[in-house]
């Protein structure tokens, strides 16, 4: 990392966290729904498990078959990097198991349009010269929570073109123009109840404009305890899921991997009856902290919990295409629990998250 950059870099991580920390507490208020179907077998430790059988004839795509990207920037890293430099080697590599794992990159409105493609680009490009696939979330969704506790995001005029800036910079970094990231748009824009035709028709024009780069793109789909896999399909259908990879489900949550998996492919059952073609569903889990899967419902750094399956995309797993850390481990939710405010670092949690890690 540059000198300098870490002030810089804070800021922004922070300015994610607290946003989408806060967005959850609008999530619990929503009631529990029953799964349907029998829930599928949890993942073995590698590879990621097979969910089904791959579509025939389907070529493998690079992103399924190198290894994810290792993000520079983390205040993981920087805990690392004070720990070594105090002579604490036993805690840097305890902090290490946390900062070697590949994390998504949050990029949101707190950049100018010029900062943002820039810092897009050359994340995409360092991650193409390691020859790794980076993940991004794009988080600056007009009326973000529903104006909520995470208020705020950008207006529906400077939305598309702050997306299509988005989308230089993954063209900017490509290979051969053509990008090979992932991404998450947009978390807690579609469960919530003011996900009207504004929001629907800015969702489909970011996940046509960020797919026509070759980005994989994928939509909101909450978490196995929100909403049925029939709500959740139609919601994705009116965003434009059609025009997307698929979906992404567990964002900053503690949930089972094995309950999202049944609940994936649920939803995915529920968009083949709404005519959303297989090219379309496939999904994503994120398992940073769902190592115990004891939360119970709590959101705000519920204590007891632990890293989740490392990170890895698969071939194996149609229609799942692998498991990634999405929220980074070690960042506070919120003034709760005994934790710092939403987005700041606390050691003693990630330590806690290390210890009690899924093995």
């Amino acid at each position: 990392m540059p000198s300098g950059a870490t002030g810089a870099y804070h800021r922004r991580v922070t300015s994610a966290s607290a946003a989408h920390g806060r967005a959850r507490l609008l999530r619990r208020r929503t009631i529990a729904l029953a799964l349907a179907g029998a829930l599928v077998g949890a993942l073995p430790a590698a590879p990621v498990a097979a969910l089904g059988v791959a579509p025939s004839g389907s070529e493998v795509d690079p992103r399924l078959t190198q290894p994810l990207y290792v993000d520079t920037e983390s205040q993981a890293l920087e805990a690392v990097r004070a720990a070594k430099a105090a002579g604490n080697t036993a805690l840097a590599a305890k902090l290490k198991i946390i900062s070697s794992a590949p994390q998504a990159r949050w990029v949101g409105d707190w950049g100018t349009l010029e900062q943002t493609r820039a810092s897009v680009a050359q994340y995409v490009k360092a991650a193409r010269t390691a020859k790794r696939t980076p993940a991004i979330v794009v988080y600056a969704i007009p009326n973000r929570d529903c104006g909520g506790y995470s208020g705020g995001g950008l207006t529906p005029e400077t939305y598309p073109g702050w997306i299509a800036q988005i989308a230089k910079g993954l063209t900017d970094g490509a290979v051969s123009g053509s990008s090979r990231a992932i991404v998450l748009l947009e978390p807690d824009a579609l469960m919530s109840d003011c996900a009207d035709a504004t929001r629907n028709r800015l969702l489909k024009d970011a996940t046509a404009a960020l797919a026509a780069t070759g980005a994989w793109v994928y939509l909101d789909a909450g978490h196995s305890n929100w909403r049925s896999a029939t709500d959740t399909a139609a919601r994705l259908k009116a965003a434009g899921v059609g025009k997307a990879r698929g979906f992404f489900t567990n964002v900053s949550n503690f949930n089972a991997t094995s309950d999202e998996q049944a609940y994936g492919r649920d939803v995915g059952t529920a968009l083949s009856r709404l005519g959303v073609g297989s090219a379309h569903r496939h999904f994503v889990v994120d398992t940073s902290r769902n190592g115990q899967a004891t939360a119970n419902g709590q959101w705000c750094n519920p204590p007891g919990q632990g890293l989740g399956r490392r990170p890895a995309l698969s071939t194996a797993g149609y229609p799942l295409d692998g498991l990634l850390w999405v929220k980074r481990p070690g960042e506070s939710d919120g003034a709760c629990n005994g934790g710092p405010a939403a987005g700041q670092w606390w050691q003693q949690y990630a330590l806690d998250l290390v210890r009690l890690r899924a093995r």
